[in-house]
């Protein structure tokens, strides 16, 4: 498959599960989306379950792709570091599929702890760009985000006691836009060469 198709899978999966996530509940009556986390837009309480479920199958499925894309673009100048970039980004796209082919309450929807590579995936992706000329806002990016990504967990795990009951749908959803969109942006970046001025001072 053409690289930059794979790209466009990456570019398109974010989108897919943050449309889900704002869109959704507009077939769920009642949703609250400061007290109710994402996925119980696909439990056994949703209207029409299988809307979300098989949304986050997709997204998921174009994340694996993405990821591939992300390989074929980057192997040239970092072989190592753009195949354990692509692991992390496809490991995680595939935690994102499996919480859609087992939706809650089901335990097998957390994927046992896979979608936890999204926490040094930035890392990886910016060690495999780093003999990559150019892309200097998309590596400052990676940075923020891998800060960012990191600083939201420990957050979801209580760091600041920050979280409870009548927030957590809204803390999920935070923690979402640093751990998923900027695979995005990074596909979207790397299916273009970079600019000259980014290359002169990069």
């Amino acid at each position: 498959m053409n690289r930059n198709i794979l790209l466009g899978c990456g570019v398109a999966a974010p989108l897919i599960y943050l449309g889900l996530a704002a869109g959704g509940a507009l077939l769920f009556p009642g949703y609250d989306h400061s007290t109710q986390v994402i996925s119980e837009l696909g439990g056994p309480d949703a209207p029409h379950p299988m809307v979300f479920n098989l949304g986050l199958m997709a997204a998921g499925a174009l994340t694996v792709l993405g990821a591939a894309g992300l390989f074929l673009r980057l192997r040239g100048e970092a072989w190592l570091g753009a195949l354990l970039a692509t692991l992390a980004i496809a490991t995680f796209g595939a935690s994102i599929l499996i919480g859609g082919v087992f939706p809650l309450p089901d335990p097998r929807h957390l994927a046992w702890g896979l979608g936890y590579a999204a926490q040094i995936a930035p890392l990886l992706t910016l060690w495999a760009l780093r003999k990559t000329p150019g892309h200097a806002r998309l590596k400052g990016f990676l940075v923020f985000d891998l800060i960012l990504v990191n600083l939201a967990l420990a957050v979801m795990f209580g760091v600041g006691d920050l979280v409870g009951p009548d927030n957590l749908g809204l803390w999920q959803r935070l923690y979402d836009l640093a751990v998923y969109p900027w695979i995005g942006v990074t596909a979207l970046c790397l299916m273009r060469p970079p600019a000259r001025l980014s290359q002169r001072f990069a």
